[in-house]
């Protein structure tokens, strides 16, 4: 991380189809959505969730990020994105507009609000998994544990 940078997690909703382009010098691939992020809070007077301030903004991620999230991600899916937080200054010299934008380092369906499916063993992607684990690590092998029936199931 370099000095100044503004590390930030938010958790939201993306607004907008996936785009993926390529760009740069070298024509990496690049994919941006908008998220947003809308607060929640009690009100004790009324005695129930209200609506509170919100935030829309633009989030880019390149590379492998892009692939995977053009992949994965659709508009309306609730994620939590971490990355680094900066504006882009848009507009006419005389009236510039700051944008905000997040460079991601990770974007992940937030299961919280997205009901994921559990892969059991034998399934479809276990064989990938294990592959990219043993791929990471490499001069280790590491047991993967599969589970094949539920926790305190009987």
């Amino acid at each position: 991380m370099a000095i100044g940078e503004t590390p930030v997690t938010l958790v939201g909703t993306v607004l907008s189809d996936v785009q993926c382009i390529r760009a740069g010098a070298q024509r990496q691939e690049l994919a941006t959505f908008w998220l947003r992020s809308d607060e929640r809070r009690y009100d004790k007077g009324k005695g129930e969730w209200v609506e509170g301030r919100h935030l829309s903004i633009r989030v880019k991620c390149w590379r492998r990020l892009a692939q995977g999230v053009t992949s994965a991600i659709r508009k309306g899916d609730p994620v939590i994105v971490s990355g680094r937080l900066y504006s882009n200054d848009h507009g006419e010299r005389e009236q510039p507009r700051a944008v905000p934008e997040v460079e991601a380092l990770a974007v992940g369906l937030n299961l919280a609000l997205y009901p994921a499916p559990v892969q059991q063993a034998g399934q479809p992607g276990q064989a990938q998994r294990e592959k990219h684990w043993k791929a990471r690590q490499p001069g280790q092998q590491k047991q993967l544990v599969t589970v094949s029936e539920p926790i305190g199931a009987g």
